[in-house]
């Protein structure tokens, strides 16, 4: 195939792709990536993707930028690396997406650059109609763009339904920031309600699409983990947290230097709405004792 023709195909691709030269400047971005990171090619090409590519993490929060490219590796690297990974979006969120990273060769084997490729593993573009049917029916709480506190209510409610029909079981998880009221009283409102949506969209993304992440009240956020056990709640939780300490402040791009308490429950059967609510609350205050910055997972 020729370079033209290859370019071609990967403007058109769904995929973000990008493509680095030996020296790991990019020298391709396509329509993909514009959509997927925010950056648009002008900004992008010809800068070298270490000070310039969003930042793609992997599931324990490790920059993968210096640890899985192919320009790092020796010419006997022969396979596509593939990895699930969070990328960090202009705005700021991070998004959840399939990276495949493939060298590119000379003629005599040898490894002259690389393309990176990106599939968006979010939920967002499932669920984005349903939310505008939340805001019609005032379920959606218009500043984070999440469900709100009546949805939530009614969620749980058909959940437990679910439960009695077909055993399936679900838990509930209350997060509140820590440190966030003393940030919107040095940065202000505007400030504070700029990192609380982007907060909200990066674990919007993250969530699986059966699963509910709404805004509770203020700084705290309730979510539903369905078809999930004590365990899956916990690592559920334990990726939201990894998740909000590597979020940046939009203004400056420094750390955002706030972190979270998590209560949580599994249900239990007899519950109503009420009760693995307030319980999942009970957990959260219990997190919060003595500073926050704790996850409780229990059935009191």
């Amino acid at each position: 195939m020729e370079k033209l023709d290859f370019f071609r195909v990967m403007d058109n691709l769904y995929d973000a792709v990008w493509v680095l030269d030996a020296e790991r400047r990019i020298t391709h971005w396509n329509e993909g990536a514009e959509k997927l990171t925010g950056y648009t090619a002008s900004e992008m090409l010809g800068t070298d993707c270490r000070e310039r590519a969003p930042v793609h993490l992997d599931k324990d929060g490790v920059n993968l930028c210096d640890s899985i490219c192919p320009l790092l590796e020796t010419d006997s690297l022969r396979e596509i690396r593939e990895v699930q990974v969070y990328i960090r979006h202009k705005e700021g969120h991070l998004v959840p997406a399939q990276a495949r990273m493939v060298p590119l060769r000379d003629a005599d084997g040898h490894i002259t650059g690389a393309a990176e490729i990106f599939s968006d593993r979010s939920v967002g573009n499932e669920i984005e109609k349903r939310l505008e049917d939340l805001e019609r029916l005032a379920r959606l709480d218009v500043m984070t763009r999440l469900p709100n506190r009546r949805y939530l209510e009614e969620e749980v409610t058909g959940r437990l339904a679910e439960l009695e029909r077909f055993d399936r079981y679900f838990g509930v998880m209350m997060i509140d920031l820590d440190g966030f009221a003393k940030m919107n009283e040095k940065f202000g409102a505007e400030s504070g309600d700029e990192v609380l949506r982007m907060i909200a969209r990066t674990w919007f993304l993250a969530a699986r699409p059966f699963d509910t992440v709404a805004r509770w009240e203020d700084d705290t956020f309730a979510v539903i983990g369905v078809s999930i056990d004590r365990e899956g709640l916990r690592s559920m939780g334990e990726r939201f947290l990894m998740l909000l300490s590597n979020l940046l402040k939009p203004w400056d791009k420094s750390a955002l230097g706030i972190g979270a308490s998590i209560g949580a429950t599994m249900v239990i059967r007899g519950d109503s709405t009420d009760s693995v609510i307030l319980r999942a609350e009970n957990m959260l205050e219990e997190a919060q004792f003595g500073g926050g910055g704790e996850m409780v997972i229990g059935d009191r």
